[in-house]
């Protein structure tokens, strides 16, 4: 005879896919909104030229931040499902622009590299993000012509992770100067890396992870 005893219901848990959406959707408003602020930061330079080798190199500067600045305010949202869904068109057209800003900036970023300052050590590491973010925009490019909509995702992904390098430099560089007391030259070497090559890592963690990105 089955037992009348009540049985104890338990919670009803939230599901690990709603749960891991709802991470990304937090995600994803945070790193737009730092995008807006670097790119709000940058456009001091478009009303006085800066002084020292940026400033000898003004037209490339302008260049590079107008190219950063259209990959910024556009990456962000070829990651939106609801706007590939609803406004294909859209995102589309977003992604000619991003992709178009992002050789501007990196063709641009290459030449700004070599005149960097502390001599190899930052030539070599904002020649090397420079290189890669057009190549990897270069590959998504080809792949979509190809029709290969998985791949293009995935180049896409590691592109915008070096484009996110223009936040992170800032977010190690001004820690480093400000509370650490670090001085320029080694804080300045360190994030010539660390400010891209820690994204493309996390990156390809999240291509091979399958994490969910695009979730708007």
């Amino acid at each position: 005879m089955a037992s009348l005893t009540p049985v104890s219901v338990r919670p009803t848990a939230v599901p690990i896919a709603q749960r891991a959406t709802a991470f990304s959707l937090v995600r994803w408003w945070l790193c737009f909104l730092l995008c807006v602020a670097m790119v709000a930061g940058a456009t001091q330079y478009f009303f006085h030229r800066p002084t020292g080798h940026f400033g000898e190199r003004y037209a490339l500067l302008l260049a590079h931040i107008i190219g950063g600045t259209g990959a910024l305010l556009t990456g962000p949202w070829q990651f939106s499902r609801r706007l590939r869904l609803r406004r294909l068109a859209l995102h589309r057209w977003l992604g000619r622009i991003y992709l178009c800003s992002v050789a501007l900036g990196s063709v641009a970023g290459f030449t700004l590299a070599i005149f960097s300052k502390e001599g190899w050590p930052t030539h070599i590491g904002f020649g090397l993000l420079a290189a890669i973010w057009f190549f990897t925009g270069w590959m998504a490019y080809c792949r979509i012509l190809a029709g290969n909509v998985p791949a293009h995702r995935e180049w896409m992904i590691r592109n915008f992770s070096l484009s996110l390098a223009a936040v992170t430099l800032r977010l190690y560089l001004i820690p480093l100067l400000v509370f650490a007391h670090w001085s320029f030259a080694p804080a300045y070497i360190l994030v010539a890396w660390m400010c891209w090559v820690p994204n493309l890592l996390v990156a390809e963690w999240l291509i091979r992870r399958r994490s969910p990105i695009a979730t708007i």
